[in-house]
């Protein structure tokens, strides 16, 4: 009965139709996984860096994949590659199409602290920048005093290493 070319076609048809819904269930369920990964990341990293950020002390942690701490990245999220931003007000991470953003409470500096006296204007000009860690980087969480406009304040700073 399956010698019948009608029969093979119709049966190759459904084949590949029970192959496309199969995929696509699969490609949904990926994407919900992504989705949950990177936005449980992007709220740990936010979480983690809000409560440094209210520290009266100095102090210097690093992060990255392989380093232990409370900015341990993993290797991967839902099986593929990403990467994290950090801006002032929030963090951002990218796996597969998906963008996750965590707000911060508490504005950190996405440059690496250079001097001992800042302005408020050139804070909010290097402010605009982005550090971005991909799969493999490491980064630096820096929280020190510095002084702005003539007023000494402890800051939060994210950069990459020298």
């Amino acid at each position: 009965m399956i010698d019948e070319l009608p029969v093979r076609a119709a049966m190759t048809v459904a084949a590949f139709l029970l192959l496309a819904t199969g995929l696509s269930l699969t490609s949904l369920v990926g994407g919900d996984s992504a989705r949950e990964a990177a936005g449980s990341l992007a709220a740990h990293l936010a979480r983690q860096l809000d409560a440094l950020a209210v520290m009266d002390g100095e102090m210097i942690v690093t992060g990255g994949v392989g380093v232990s701490g409370p900015f341990q990245l993993p290797p991967m999220l839902a099986g593929s590659a990403f990467h994290v931003e950090f801006r002032s007000t929030d963090v951002r991470v990218v796996a597969q199409s998906v963008v996750s953003v965590a707000d911060l409470h508490w504005r950190v500096h996405p440059f690496a602290p250079q001097r001992a006296e800042y302005t408020g204007e050139s804070l909010a000009r290097s402010d605009t920048r982005v550090v971005s860690i991909a799969t493999g980087q490491r980064f630096v969480v820096e929280r020190t005093v510095r002084t702005v406009d003539g007023v000494p304040a402890y800051m939060t700073f994210v950069y990459l290493p020298p």
